[in-house]
């Protein structure tokens, strides 16, 4: 669990970096004669989006399996502002799995493996603005996975920690820790799944 903690704070801090960066301010900052920095345009506003992402994944059992795969994720999602802090969006998703390694488990002559190769699902993101220019945000979702070695299509639960960062007015740099639960996956058991994303967001505002 500390990990998983270590790793949403490297990523909410990186956004932050970024920002930083390109210019970004906390809200209300003064400039160095003691005046009100002008506020950036708001970037946030409703509207549609859609975000390309890829990542790490590891499937784990209790087997013991474990499989390392590469994700392209493919979002759409619809967000607005409900406060001049707090952000709501929602979000579908599709998942393509590359192979990195595959340690499967072995019982007799019978090999298990944790692997998968796509996956769909949808999400809630509600979210807060940390600076003028970073939205952090967690996710709750479902999604379906299927583990081709098994033959079987699963759901899981998902949480999740990002943060978001505007790099111009139509374009956001996202990163995202995802841990996700599935019930008994065939021969394997249950099965958990972290994913770790980088990506980019364009907003049609």
């Amino acid at each position: 669990m500390f990990k998983k903690l270590l790793v949403s704070s490297i990523i909410l801090a990186a956004s932050s970096t970024v920002a930083f960066a390109a210019g970004g301010s906390y809200k209300g900052e003064k400039d160095y004669k003691g005046e009100m920095m002008p506020c950036p345009t708001y970037t946030y506003t409703a509207g549609p989006y859609i975000g390309l992402s890829v990542g790490l994944r590891t499937n784990y059992s209790g087997s013991p399996t474990v499989f390392k795969g590469l994700d392209g994720n493919l979002s759409l999602g619809y967000g607005a502002m409900v406060t001049p802090s707090f952000y709501l969006a929602g979000e579908i998703f599709g998942i393509a799995t590359g192979n990195i390694k595959d340690l499967q488990y072995t019982s007799g002559t019978t090999n298990y493996s944790a692997k998968s190769n796509w996956s769909y699902g949808a999400s809630i993101l509600p979210g807060y603005m940390i600076t003028d220019y970073v939205l952090g945000y967690l996710r709750a979702g479902v999604i379906a996975t299927r583990f081709n070695q098994q033959s079987v299509t699963k759901t899981g639960g998902q949480l999740g920690l990002g943060g978001q960062t505007s790099l111009t007015p139509n374009w956001d740099l996202r990163g995202e820790y995802v841990f996700t639960q599935y019930r008994t996956v065939g021969s394997i058991g249950r099965v958990a799944s972290d994913q770790v994303n980088l990506g980019l967001v364009y907003k049609f505002v």
